[in-house]
């Protein structure tokens, strides 16, 4: 505080250089309940994405798949073939009904209907996936968005950025592609 003669008379000019205490207070509690209230509304978004971006890569395979199965029709194709020319780098090989069963292999393709191996799926989503699409691998020190495996001869990618299970799941006997996000 200082003191100032004005006229005839002394008088007290007040300066103040921040806030004081109860604004403070007052500010952090509107900081606090907004954030309280924000928080729960973007973890929920974050989910939301996840979500959507499971849907998008499932929906993106089994695409490629009907794609890959088009392409063999269209072809004239009978029977199981090792590499189905004009699509991708014309290396899928397909089951006898020409839905994708491997990649990349040639002649010593495997035709069979059954997945029987993380590799061979992965081979697959490689494949059948544009150059951009999330990584898939059944070794985890690779950190893959999605981590390959096989169950009742279908193959499985499962979402590793949430612990909330979303699965990919591939049948070559009938070129199936379900999404689970339960």
């Amino acid at each position: 505080m200082r003191l100032t003669e004005l006229g005839t008379g002394t008088q007290m000019i007040n300066q103040s250089k921040g806030f004081t205490l109860i604004e403070f207070v007052v500010v952090t509690a509107i900081i606090a309940i907004l954030a309280a209230v924000a928080l729960p509304r973007m973890m929920d978004a974050q989910d939301n994405a996840h979500q959507s971006s499971v849907e998008g890569v499932g929906g993106a395979l089994a695409s490629a798949v009907i794609l890959v199965r088009s392409q063999w029709v269209a072809n004239g194709y009978s029977g199981a073939v090792d590499e189905v020319i004009g699509f991708g780098n014309d290396d899928i090989a397909t089951s006898s009904d020409g839905w994708p069963t491997d990649a990349g292999q040639g002649t010593g393709s495997n035709n069979s209907e059954v997945m029987d191996s993380a590799e061979r799926c992965k081979r697959l989503w490689d494949a059948l996936l544009v150059d951009n699409a999330p990584s898939a691998d059944n070794d985890l020190l690779n950190d893959p968005d999605y981590q390959v495996d096989t169950i009742s001869g279908n193959c499985r990618f499962t979402y590793r950025r949430t612990d909330d299970g979303f699965d990919i799941e591939y049948n070559a006997r009938n070129g199936a592609v379900v999404t689970d996000l339960d």
